[in-house]
């Protein structure tokens, strides 16, 4: 009986120090929390800086987003930095491409990112909030917006356009494939290039009506849309100009504005045609030394054949014809 106590002594001492040794480690994994006025991110230990990041460019996106959509934003947005697929997968409520690094759930005003670069957070997150605050600005009507409405804001609000879109745009501008207005919607179902050039043209057509009255931006177009009425119908009473002509003047600016993207950078043009010009002295340099060597063989094989067959002029007698000396005179010398 005594043995029996003291084994279980032993294995309750061992079970209490085999607690105390994982309860930090398990403290350490607990998901944490950095609040803001409007944005709660939730985050693993191992992405605290991220997480600091995100509260800070988070807090910017949004009060950049208030002035461009003249919303208030919600008293608050839970932003979750997630470690794995599976959890990004659960906090979205669905299965998701491995590719898809950032989505936004407005109903439930939640935003799920995977960890990444802090240059490329920012952005993100920006593009996010923006789907989130687009549904606070047109309320039960978000659903229905175009979904080049909702790209193209989210886009322009995290100033995502750089020289990879310019180059799509470009080149179906030279192969005539820009999309209509009409077109774009269809064209987020398409294939991979489709879907990229919906993307690029939305910042575009985004950025185009936002200059129409930049003291208003986009917000006329939402307050139509926010009252049922269809893209067009919208598009015109918004702005108050004929659609077909807004749309003319878009595609017409997309048609030449970036066609410089397609040409070699300066420094590289430069390079190139330096070495253009040292090939074509080093191929004349090849080709004069080349022709000169040439002319000396020529000039050599005639003087060859002209000493093995020279004709001697009349009354110059030949080498062969010459007067001999007799025997007897050979060996006297005068």
């Amino acid at each position: 009986m005594a043995s029996g106590a003291c084994r279980q002594v032993r294995w309750v001492v061992m079970a209490m120090v085999v607690v105390m040794c994982r309860a930090p480690g398990a403290a350490q994994q607990a998901r944490r929390i950095i609040g803001t006025d409007h944005l709660r991110v939730l985050y693993w230990p191992q992405s605290e800086e991220l997480a600091k990041l995100a509260a800070a460019s988070g807090d910017e996106a949004l009060a950049r987003l208030r002035g461009m959509l003249d919303a208030e934003p919600p008293e608050r947005i839970d932003v979750y930095i997630v470690r794995s697929q599976g959890e990004f997968d659960e906090l979205t409520g669905g299965e998701n491409d491995p590719w898809i690094i950032g989505r936004a759930l407005p109903s439930r005003l939640r935003v799920v990112v995977k960890p990444m670069g802090p240059q490329r957070l920012p952005g993100l997150l920006a593009h996010e909030l923006a789907h989130v605050m687009l549904d606070v600005a047109v309320g039960e009507a978000a659903w229905s917006l175009p979904r080049w409405v909702h790209e193209g804001v989210a886009q322009y609000a995290a100033h995502d356009f750089g020289i990879d879109d310019q180059r799509v745009i470009a080149r179906a501008s030279l192969g005539g494939k820009l999309l209509t207005i009409d077109e774009l919607e269809g064209a987020f179902s398409g294939d991979r290039e489709q879907v990229v050039l919906a993307y690029a043209q939305s910042y575009t057509l985004v950025a185009y009506l936002s200059d129409l009255e930049p003291a208003k931006g986009i917000r006329p177009l939402l307050e139509q849309l926010a009252k049922g009425r269809d893209v067009r119908q919208a598009l015109g009473l918004a702005f108050g100009l004929p659609v077909p002509q807004m749309e003319e003047q878009w595609l017409e600016g997309l048609r030449t504005a970036y066609l410089h993207t397609l040409s070699p950078p300066p420094s590289e043009t430069i390079v190139g045609a330096l070495f253009v010009i040292a090939f074509v002295i080093a191929l004349v340099l090849v080709r004069r030394r080349s022709a000169g060597i040439r002319r000396r063989m020529n000039e050599q094989e005639r003087l060859r054949k002209l000493l093995e067959g020279t004709r001697w002029e009349p009354g110059y007698p030949r080498e062969d014809d010459r007067p001999r000396p007799s025997p007897d005179e050979e060996f006297f010398i005068e």
